[in-house]
């Protein structure tokens, strides 16, 4: 009776050989599996803006014109103290936890609780809203955030010079126009010299399907160099909206916030038009085509590719 064989156990080199075959399939896999991942983060990213944008027509809906970029709640000096617009559009974003809370008769980091409710503009400023974060975008560390939170979008303001903004109402440098859907007033009194009025639908008159009026913004991404804070949602001075003064999804503008549109999604940024739809803008866009769809009213015929 004879004994059944034995198979004989992998080799050293067989071993080897099907090691180095499963690194090759993952290394081949892993970009697919990256892509996918990061086309489901564009997807929803593209979605939230969609909802900024319906937010933002009803508010246009209930007040007959588009919110302000920012304002100022007690016509302070302070720019600290400047209130954003995304604070205004929360009720059409079912933000009402928020949203009730939010005392507008207060500066936008006031400790004083003047209902009594436990809460303050101070502490309501640290609130994440999950609208206003892209899921490409990478969080940034307490440290930076200052007790503020972070935001992914801004409104689309147009095409000025934002750095003349810090130093127009102290030095007396000419401010520069503010030619895009969603503007910036500095004070609350509409008496005041400084005041602007609200834009309405009937001022897009480039065509709403043709003009930007919010678009994606990164906090401060790793590695570059910057001397001031990237977006956040409560904190209207130059926090809450845009330019298009600077070409698209730039990274190495030195002041974070100043440096116009960009996403930390590969190759573009994610734009809502005044018409309420929304496209992906590569960012190897021309810049005048660019420039021009972030206007209002420049009389420009462009159209984006």
């Amino acid at each position: 009776m004879s004994t059944p064989s034995s198979r004989a156990a992998f080799t050293l080199v067989e071993l080897l050989v099907v090691i180095a075959i499963i690194g090759i399939l993952i290394a081949l896999l892993l970009p697919a599996v990256q892509q996918a991942r990061e086309a489901a983060r564009r997807m929803s990213c593209s979605n939230q803006v969609k909802q900024v944008g319906l937010a933002i027509h009803n508010f246009h809906d209930t007040y007959n014109h588009f919110p302000y970029a920012m304002r100022d709640a007690i016509d302070a000096d302070s720019t600290s103290t400047y209130e954003s617009g995304w604070v205004s559009i929360l009720p059409f974003l079912e933000q009402d936890a928020v949203a009730q809370r939010w005392d507008p008769e207060e500066k936008r980091n006031s400790t004083n609780d003047t209902d009594g409710d436990g809460w303050t503009n101070a502490m309501l400023q640290q609130e994440i809203i999950p609208t206003y974060l892209c899921p490409t975008m990478v969080m940034p560390n307490g440290e930076l955030l200052e007790n503020r939170a972070p935001s992914s979008y801004q409104f689309c303001s147009g095409t000025p010079d934002t750095s003349l903004f810090q130093y127009a109402k102290y030095y007396n440098v000419p401010e520069p126009a503010y030619d895009g859907a969603i503007i910036p007033i500095k004070l609350k009194d509409n008496e005041s010299p400084n005041h602007r009025a609200p834009t309405k639908f009937r001022d897009i008159t480039d065509g709403t399907s043709n003009t930007f009026m919010v678009g994606e913004t990164d906090f401060m991404p790793q590695g570059v160099p910057s001397t001031s804070y990237g977006a956040v949602w409560a904190y209207g001075y130059l926090y809450g909206w845009g330019s298009a003064y600077y070409p698209l999804n730039k990274h190495n503008h030195t002041s974070s916030v100043n440096g116009g549109f960009r996403s930390q999604h590969p190759g573009g940024v994610m734009f809502g038009l005044v018409d309420g739809s929304v496209r992906f803008v590569a960012e190897t866009i021309d810049n005048d085509i660019y420039q021009a769809i972030s206007t209002r009213a420049g009389g420009e015929v462009a159209q984006l590719p």
